[in-house]
């Protein structure tokens, strides 16, 4: 079986060939531009699941297939770790990965694949490493193409071909099927028959279907060649007998019977069974040739006849397009005499209507392009040139097609012009060259719009040279120098020698591997250093090699420093002591770093993302992690404070500084995950518990020395003052002493000196003028009887003084050392007796009435001057009380001494002033508190008396107060002291 052989005239193929040299013309890839977005794209839209990984694993590129097969759907995940988008990786292809990264190359041809959806496939899959222009590994491609429906097919035809074999050992004949693929024949399958047929192998038959055709006897070469012929031709059942002649000489005669038929790509399969007929040939065989004679003749003639005519009919039938022979005639009147079939796809009309009405033809032509197709036919027509146009004819459902006519006019003997040509449906090229038209505008828009750099080269010698041929507005834009002057120059003439050889190598390199590559650069720009990543890409011709390269240029400066500033980060974290971890929003734990790890007690971060972050809380706590913090944190993005974290294994309550905070994403704002950073202060709690105990004790110290301080600031004050009125009342005294002493007999000498002039006025009632003038100067009458009152006023006055120094020396007896048994209302009263004074009334304010009620008490052993002084404490400021109440008009201070038990003794000091608040009554005995303004206490006063009362006589000093009705201050001292 050979190819189907179709001839042509001369003018026929030279017309085809013309139209394909144009429509190649039209269609030249090198009036394409490319660019890198084009490879992304491929990338993206490629029906293959096709993934780019830099070492760390982290997405480069990825295709929509993938996205699709791991149920990615739109999210992002270029630079994010592929172990991060799908952390359910198992460890087998974790290690399948490290090889790859080592530089291993792994695949597989069929293996079984778990889709998102549960889904399951037949996948086969590889992965390569991808190497950096330095040559090391830069990370790996991952590949996978689903072959599900392949392996299904697979598995059914084993089923079937073990079904097909058994039919085929038992069958006295070969089974075959043949393909003619674009004019030539293959044997897809043959029994193994054949063998027994042919003298020769199935195997040897498949591998050249020319093995059997050498077997055809050479006299039936021509018939079964015309017989496959006319079974294609015509569609028609193939039956055949014919002669094989085997490799030992023996002659077969065998018979094939087969149906041609289409598959998908159009092409024609034979199948069928050769069967060995030698035996019947045999008995048959004198009259068959008798027979063959007469019918090879007649056959001759007749097959001649029919393959001219079916020749014809399958040129007319198969050339794309309609064939035709148009007649004008001298009046105009134009016809067609012939019109092939593809009449019905050119102009959706049957040859027959043509035929009769040649305008049929013109009637769908656009309107506006009818008037220039009848001028293209009159100027063929005139100058029998060729016609050739392209004009527009509507089609069906309104929509119009592009045809070209292509013709070669001829001039006949009646002067009537006819045109052999045909006509083409050009509408696919129309689309594509309007398509390639939107390619260039976006591809030019891309070129001037973008604000990355491109240049073009072109590449000369076999790719030794380079010359830079144009460079896009946004490198011009950027670059530092006119890049414009490169235009033209090959590298050694652009740039210096070093830099030229840098770049040629990497153009060498692409151009060697016909695959883009990329490479980084770093520059000096104003003293700023610059990183820059190029991108390689190799632009083919129409000859499939090499012409251009188009290098786009990124400045990756700021992703540099990012990437730099990110492993400082994670250096940062790494080494960091504190607790640096982050969770989902449902608290599901995805990172912590060791030193987290460490302080809840877990080995490996994949052990820790097995808890959710509520459990490294002590349960006791977790319900206020939930109703209070958690909802904290949803609301403000933040919470700070002290918690309790649990130690996994030991189960340890462990103090933290916790800080939890949400993560937002920049553009929506929406909460991302939690983040914690979690300080460990169990050290800083313990030396806060320290502290605290040291602060306590200094407190107590600080406090034992202002009593201490405040106790010898007032024995050494009262001591001195004790002296000073001891010395004062001793000075007093003895004056006194004296005048009082002397004021009885100068009472006495008064009288007798007023008895003695008594007498001389009785006597001597007339003395002399002098005398007379004297008495009256001197008003005797009034001295008389003043110097006796005065004499006794001081009388009093002088028991005044001495009841005063009495007070004043029982307030400050210095026998601070011993227990004294005395009697309080002494005390008492020499303390009220100092404060008279105080108590008398005054301009706007009126006399302080003191009420004593003392009951029996005995006399109480104690320190006569301290007591003293608690009660001059007390009472002091009972009368300040008084004194800032204006208001009040009757001011009581109430003295109530009694005996509360056999060995207790209880004075009360009470006043009716405006009283104490709470809240000063609880430091009222602490030292050093005042009310008063600066300068009018020191607030030591209270307290002495306190620690007098308390601390020296075992006793207890408190006070009761109601607001708006005054104070009470009880003092309790035991009668008897026992030490």
């Amino acid at each position: 079986m050979t190819s189907n052989l179709i001839t042509v005239d001369k003018n026929t193929y030279e017309s085809l060939q013309e139209e394909l040299i144009e429509l190649r013309q039209r269609v030249n890839p090198n009036h394409l531009k490319y660019s890198q977005e084009q490879v992304g794209l491929f990338i993206e839209y490629t029906p293959a699941a096709i993934a780019i990984f830099d070492r760390q694993m982290r997405y480069l590129l990825v295709s929509r297939r993938w996205r699709e097969d791991f149920g990615l759907g739109d999210e992002n995940i270029i630079g994010r770790s592929h172990y991060e988008v799908l952390p359910d990786i198992s460890p087998e292809w974790r290690e399948i990965h490290q090889r790859c990264l080592a530089g291993a190359i792994e695949k597989c041809d069929g293996d079984v694949f778990w889709r998102a959806n549960a889904q399951t496939e037949w996948v086969k899959w590889e992965i390569n490493p991808w190497y950096q222009d330095s040559g090391e590994i830069g990370g790996i491609i991952m590949f996978s193409e689903v072959i599900t429906g392949h392996k299904q097919a697979e598995m059914a035809l084993a089923n079937s071909e073990r079904r097909f074999q058994d039919i085929a050992a038992n069958l006295p004949g070969a089974i075959f099927q043949f393909t003619n693929r674009n004019g030539v024949w293959g044997v897809d399958y043959i029994s193994d028959f054949i063998w027994e047929l042919a003298g020769i192998t199935a195997a040897e038959m498949i591998q050249d279907f020319n093995q059997f055709f050498a077997r055809v006897h050479p006299e039936d070469c021509e018939t079964y060649i015309t017989s496959v012929e006319d079974a294609v031709e015509n569609s028609t059942s193939w039956h055949y007998e014919g002669r094989l002649i085997k490799p030992n000489g023996e002659i077969r005669w065998w018979r094939g019977d087969s149906t041609p038929m289409l598959n998908e790509q159009g092409e024609i399969i034979f199948c069928g069974v050769l069967m060995d007929i030698t035996e019947m040939k045999q008995k048959g065989a004198e009259l068959k040739k008798l027979n063959e004679e007469l019918e090879n003749r007649v056959a001759e003639r007749t097959s001649a006849f029919r393959h001219a005519e079916a020749r014809w009919q399958r040129i007319a039938d198969n050339v794309p397009g309609m064939l035709f022979e148009f007649r004008l005639d001298l009046d105009g009147t134009m016809s067609f005499p012939f019109v092939s079939s593809g009449c019905r796809e050119i102009l959706e009309l049957e040859p027959e209507e043509i035929q009769t009405d040649a305008t049929l033809a013109f009637n769908y032509v656009h309107p506006d392009d009818l008037a220039r197709l009848q001028a293209a036919i009159a100027d063929s027509a005139q100058t029998l040139q060729n016609f050739e146009y392209e004009w527009r004819t509507f089609a069906s459902f309104s929509e119009y097609k592009w045809i070209k006519g292509v013709a070669r006019p001829e001039r006949q003997a009646e002067s009537e012009i006819i045109w052999h040509g045909c006509f083409i449906d050009i509408s696919e090229r129309k689309q594509a060259e309007q398509k390639l038209q939107e390619q260039a505008q976006f591809l030019q828009s891309i070129w001037e719009g973008v604000d990355y750099g491109i240049y073009v080269l072109d590449v000369l010698n076999n790719g030794e040279e380079f010359r830079y041929v144009k460079f896009n507005p946004g490198i011009l834009r950027t670059s530092p120098i006119p890049l414009e002057s490169f235009i033209g120059k090959i590298m050694a003439e652009a740039l210096p020698v070093e830099i030229a050889n840098i770049y040629r190598d990497h153009y060498r390199q692409c151009v060697q591997s016909g695959k883009s590559i990329f490479f980084e650069e770093s520059f000096s720009v104003d003293d700023q250093e610059t990183w820059w990543l190029l991108n390689i890409t190799p632009l083919f011709n129409s000859a499939s090699r090499i012409g251009q390269l188009v290098v786009t240029v990124t400045d990756i400066t700021e992703r540099k420093q990012a990437e730099k500033d990110r492993q400082m980060f994670v250096s940062l974290i790494e080494n960091s002591s504190d607790l640096i971890g982050c969770a989902s929003l449902e608290g599901e734990c995805l990172f912590i770093n060791e030193a987290g790890l460490k302080l809840i007690g877990v080995e490996s971060l994949e052990i820790a993302q097995g808890f959710n972050i509520l459990e490294y809380i002590i349960s006791e706590d977790r319900e206020d992690i939930q109703q209070r913090i958690m909802p904290t944190v949803m609301e403000r993005g933040l919470w700070q404070g002290e918690y309790r974290f649990r130690h996994l294994q030991t189960e340890e309550a462990i103090p933290v500084d916790f800080n939890l905070f949400m993560v937002k994403s920049h553009e929506t704002g929406e909460p991302l995950c939690l983040a914690t950073i979690t300080r460990d202060i169990r050290d800083r709690k313990q030396a806060e518990i320290k502290l605290q105990q040291q602060t306590q004790n200094l407190e107590n110290t600080l406090y034992e020395l202002q009593r201490t301080q405040s106790q010898l600031i007032h024995s050494e004050k009262m001591s001195s003052l004790g002296n000073m009125v001891a010395g004062i009342a001793h000075e007093i005294n003895n004056p006194v002493n004296f005048i009082h002493g002397n004021l009885i007999p100068t009472g006495e000498y008064a009288q007798n000196l007023l008895h003695l002039v008594e007498l001389y006025q009785l006597h001597f009632p007339n003395p002399p003028a002098a005398i007379q003038a004297e008495i009256a100067a001197i008003d005797l009458e009034f001295i008389k009887e003043d110097l006796t009152k005065l004499l006794t006023s001081m009388r009093v006055g002088t028991d005044r003084i001495r009841e005063i120094v009495l007070s004043l020396r029982n307030f400050s007896r210095l026998d601070e050392a011993e227990f004294k048994q005395v009697n309080i209302h002494d005390g008492l009263d020499s303390t009220l007796m100092i404060l008279q004074n105080r108590l008398k009334p005054k301009q706007n304010y009126p006399e302080i009435l003191v009420i004593k009620e003392y009951g029996k008490v005995p006399v109480v052993e104690c320190y006569p001057g301290q007591l003293n002084q608690v009660f001059m404490n007390i009472l002091s400021n009972a009368i300040d009380a008084l004194e800032e109440d204006s208001t009040r008009k009757q001011r009581k201070i109430h003295i109530i001494t009694e005996v509360i038990n056999p060995n207790t003794v209880a004075i009360r000091i009470a006043d009716n002033g405006r009283g104490i608040p709470q809240k000063i009554l609880a430091k009222l005995f602490d030292p050093f508190f005042t009310t008063k303004d600066v300068g009018k206490g020191t607030g030591l006063g209270l307290s002495i008396s306190y620690q007098i009362i308390v601390d020296k006589h075992s006793g207890k000093l408190s006070c009761n107060s109601i607001l708006g009705e005054g104070a009470e201050f009880v003092v309790e001292i035991p009668i008897r002291q026992y030490q």
